[in-house]
């Protein structure tokens, strides 16, 4: 909650904090993310192309209706809205993305049963073939990754500093 004029309100916005810096940064959104009413969508986080996305959803008519916004150039505070698409289908939710850009979708029909599937932006329809991740009362999770030797790097480091730390307290009591 905000209290600006005397009046408390509210807003979104992302809170970002930087790892190297120690310090939060805010990243405002467009102002129809920004004061959206309450409840009408739902807004979550994501990656695509190494930038930052903003989706947007809510349920219209019984269809799930999406909406992406992607940071241009890491630059905060200048989003744009890439595409809105909707399912027929008001049990869907967008997981994540390829690295070709498709919305990585889990779709659940009225007996629960729930399927992996990819939208395809340019001929506005979801793939037929799905996934291949079929299931029944369980979710799908997805999570980007990136690959990197940084952290075993480190560890070897570490593992080299504490071997020569060993041999020199070996050393200091011979």
């Amino acid at each position: 909650m905000v209290k600006t004029d005397g009046r408390f309100g509210s807003y979104n916005l992302i809170v970002s904090f930087d790892m190297t810096s120690e310090e939060f940064r805010e990243v405002n959104l467009p102002q129809s993310l920004a004061h959206q009413p309450r409840y009408s969508y739902k807004l979550s986080i994501s990656k695509l192309m190494e930038s930052l996305v903003v989706l947007e959803h809510g349920v219209e008519a019984n269809n799930s209706s999406f909406r992406v916004w992607m940071m241009e150039d890491g630059v905060p505070n200048s989003f744009t809205k890439l595409f809105t698409f909707n399912v027929n289908t008001p049990h869907a939710a967008v997981l994540g993305f390829k690295k070709t850009g498709e919305p990585i979708m889990e779709i659940i029909d009225n007996d629960h049963h729930r399927q992996l599937v990819v939208y395809e932006p340019c001929s506005k329809r979801i793939n037929n073939h799905n996934l291949g991740f079929d299931a029944v009362n369980f979710s799908f999770f997805v999570y980007p990754y990136m690959d990197t030797l940084l952290l075993l790097d480190q560890r070897d480091l570490l593992i080299c500093v504490l071997q020569q730390r060993k041999q020199k307290a070996l050393e200091t009591f011979k």
